[in-house]
């Protein structure tokens, strides 16, 4: 087989899989956004503990323990936002009554 043939047929199915993987995000167009947060939500699920496995192995390799409580802060801030979705949204509403709030009152 040419080379050519490999690389279409590697790229076809790399094509392939991602829009199957995407498929329900792109199901109705008047819940695009809900479908795409979706989506974005379960891959930061899955790639959460991962990706904080990986960036705390040098803080355990050199025992840095000032390292290990950021990463360990980090981990608890964007785990609050991606698995408590119901009080993260009404958090992030009333900031933004309130900000939209002291702004149309400031301006009136």
């Amino acid at each position: 087989m040419s080379r050519k043939f490999i690389v279409l047929a590697i790229a076809a199915t790399a094509v392939g899989l991602a829009l199957s993987v995407a498929g329900p995000a792109w199901a109705e167009p008047s819940d695009i956004g809900k479908n795409v947060g979706d989506e974005l939500q379960s891959w930061a699920k899955g790639l959460l503990l991962a990706v904080a496995a990986l960036v705390a192995l040098p803080a355990l390799a050199k025992r840095d323990v000032s390292q290990g409580l950021v990463i360990v802060l980090l981990v608890v801030i964007v785990g609050g936002f991606v698995y408590a979705t119901t009080p993260v949204q009404n958090t992030i509403s009333t900031m933004w009554n309130t900000v939209a709030g002291s702004a149309e009152k400031g301006g009136k």
